[in-house]
């Protein structure tokens, strides 16, 4: 089979940042598409791909993580293998330099798929994994802009969705994600992110859910979704590309229409991209920009886009 690889650097407005974005992708996309061409696997080609975008402080993952309403730094990652749904993931990280690689570990090294918290800080330690301050300026002059806007956090905490829409702002890009498919026929998946700006401390997204923010089975083909958490987790909306997938639509199709529910019958942000088992592709999403790359074994470099296919979009302005 064809190896393929698709990242994407989070549905949302991008604006003035588009253009570092859109490098940044293909970057990432490189990296995935060098361990394909090797006749690498794809967890490995994934797990590259997110880690190269997690060292970019222009996305919202690692370095780039967006702060909560307390000024911390909280992330998720998880990695999913197809060939046997294996899966591994992590949340509420704060010093870890690379989430998905601790994402890894869980999956390769414990018989669990999730830790949150200090204990996934300790298994980070275990490891030796590197750490980091994530928290830039850039992040923190957009919170004290939110935090402005806002006012008081009792408000932010009793309206947030109301927020959201007054504030379009707060999610000028969100999760990344990749999906591939190896030489072999094998898929995998794999996430990261440092959430929404202004979530209450301890608050979880689909990202490290897995059926939500990402999966992966050779049977079906992988997916990884972005954009407001909470609207991945009400559809599992990874899962649900990838059964739709599973019973014959195209990646295509089966993204179109979870994202066309995420917009109608919820009435939110969503992302996700998807390779089914022919080795389409799909990029779609409800928000103006969401920039992805595609590469595969027989191209000499990505390719990417500012956005993919927008359906049902909730805001058609930032």
């Amino acid at each position: 089979m064809l190896g393929r690889i698709v990242v994407h650097g989070g549905a949302g407005f991008w604006r003035k940042d588009l253009r570092r974005g859109l490098r940044g992708v293909n970057t990432a996309a490189l990296e995935g598409l060098e361990i394909v061409q090797r006749h690498g696997s794809a967890v490995d080609a994934v797990e590259a791909a997110v880690s190269t975008m997690e060292d970019d402080p222009v996305f919202n993952a690692g370095r780039g993580s967006s702060l909560t309403a307390a000024g911390t730094v909280e992330m998720d990652a998880a990695i999913m293998d197809g060939r046997d749904l294996s899966a591994g993931a992590v949340a509420l990280v704060r010093r870890v330099k690379n989430p998905i690689t601790l994402a890894r570990i869980v999956m390769d090294r414990t018989d669990h798929v999730l830790l949150a918290g200090p204990q996934a800080e300790h298994l980070a330690e275990v490891f030796s994994l590197p750490t980091v301050n994530p928290v830039t300026p850039r992040r923190l002059r957009l919170l004290r802009r939110v935090r402005k806007r806002l006012g008081s956090r009792d408000r932010w905490v009793e309206k947030n969705m109301k927020l959201l829409a007054a504030h379009p702002e707060i999610l000028r890009k969100d999760t990344v994600g990749a999906v591939a498919v190896d030489d072999q026929g094998n898929f995998a998946a794999a996430a990261s992110t440092g959430g929404l700006t202004m979530k209450l401390p301890g608050r979880i997204g689909d990202t490290p859910q897995i059926g939500s923010g990402l999966y992966s089975d050779n049977a079906a083909g992988s997916a990884t979704a972005t954009g407001l958490g909470e609207i991945a987790i009400k559809l599992v909306l990874s899962k649900t590309v990838c059964l739709l997938m599973q019973k014959g639509s195209s990646a295509q199709a089966a993204s179109i229409f979870a994202i066309t529910a995420a917009s109608r019958r919820l009435k939110g942000e969503a992302g996700v991209i998807a390779i089914d088992r022919a080795g389409r592709v799909a990029a779609v999403h409800n928000t103006p920009l969401m920039p992805w790359a595609l590469a595969t074994s027989r191209m000499s470099k990505p390719r990417s886009w500012p956005h993919g296919r927008i359906v049902a979009p909730v805001r058609t302005t930032a």
